[in-house]
């Protein structure tokens, strides 16, 4: 079947394929042009991801000729040393002609799940990008024809690749930027979080039990803002926190949850830990990216940016009083209530 991933929030991508069809595989592999450290992160540091490699064989070759940097290939590092079936090549390129395939392919008991297009192991690959992919499954002799064709290409250029881990992989990729915009014409500004934002949620998390983390949210939001689809586990979303310097967090691959009471939660990874307020409601601010993500940050009473935003909720919400107030606006409406939030310092370069 043919995919087409574009660059709106609300479109399916690449990663939730990626990750739907290593369920329940033994085996696979991936050959992609380049990677970012970020891109290695949502797939691999992945839960569902995790478990596959867990206990099954991946073998990945990423190569080098330009956007994987020292960062990328650092993390590809970190995270073979986690997933001991996890085995990470570098395509040192010989020649002079691109190395520019974009490939995956998970062996199941009954077919093989093979997914080609143009997407890079890269946030936009995987999310943000214009591209195309086929997924196809495989059975009998086409099956069989695939992987000896895989097979036989890894193995003819074996003489060019070399473990992540090889010093000739840093050598080579320390002239990259890992940035795979940088090519787009100049006419295009550098992306910002007050250009690159979509839209903005600005919530407040109700207490749910012990666990806030699990924060609930209205169907409106979990569909509209969030892109995911009640009944439609396969859906994700990818964030990342920013704390109040300014700083941003690991990748948060995150599934969508249904209860029957009808919520609709995502696993912040901020929250965990923290109790929540005797007083007031946690307030979380969520910036999609116009590449498919989220930058997020939490605020408590007390905190400061909270009277702001807080102001920015009583202005703005017309609901019911007894309900979770939540709005929606631009990141100029939320940098004008809130100008001096850390969220402001925020560049999307090399995501």
């Amino acid at each position: 079947m043919l995919h087409f991933q574009r660059p709106e929030p609300l479109s399916g991508n690449l990663l939730e394929h990626l990750l739907y069809e290593s369920i329940g595989a033994h085996r696979g592999g991936g050959v992609f042009a380049w990677a970012t450290r970020y891109g290695a992160d949502a797939l691999v540091a992945n839960e569902i991801f995790s478990e596959f490699v867990g206990i099954s064989e991946f073998r990945l070759t990423v190569g080098t000729d330009t956007v994987t940097d020292t960062g990328a290939v650092m993390r590809l590092c970190d995270l073979q040393a986690k997933h001991p079936y996890l085995q990470v090549s570098a395509f040192l390129n010989p020649g002079t002609a691109l190395f520019h395939p974009k490939l995956s392919w998970f062996e199941h008991t009954s077919h093989l799940s093979l997914i080609v297009g143009s997407g890079n192991l890269t946030m936009g690959g995987l999310l943000g990008n214009w591209e195309a992919f086929t997924v196809s499954h495989l059975t009998g002799s086409e099956a069989k024809s695939a992987l000896d064709s895989i097979k036989t290409f890894l193995d003819d250029r074996s003489a060019d690749m070399a473990p992540i881990t090889a010093a000739s992989v840093l050598e080579r990729v320390a002239g990259n930027t890992g940035n795979e915009r940088s090519s787009l014409k100049p006419a295009v500004p550098t992306a910002n979080v007050l250009t690159s934002t979509n839209e903005v949620l600005v919530a407040e998390i109700p207490k749910s039990s012990t666990r806030w983390s699990q924060a609930n949210f209205d169907v409106e939001n979990y569909e509209r803002f969030f892109g995911a689809k009640v009944g439609s586990p396969q859906r994700r979303i990818v964030l990342r926190h920013v704390d109040a310097d300014g700083l941003i967090g690991d990748v948060e691959n995150r599934p969508s949850v249904e209860v029957q009471s009808d919520n609709y939660r995502f696993e912040l990874a901020a929250a965990k830990g923290r109790d929540y307020p005797q007083t007031g409601r946690p307030i979380g601010v969520f910036l999609r990216q116009k590449s498919g993500y989220f930058f997020y940050t939490l605020l408590l009473p007390g905190e400061p940016g909270y009277g702001e935003v807080d102001g920015l909720l009583t202005d703005r919400w017309s609901g019911r009083a007894d309900r979770m107030r939540r709005i929606r606006c631009s990141s100029v409406e939320l940098r004008s209530a809130w100008p001096t939030s850390a969220l402001w310092q925020l560049s999307n370069t090399g995501l």
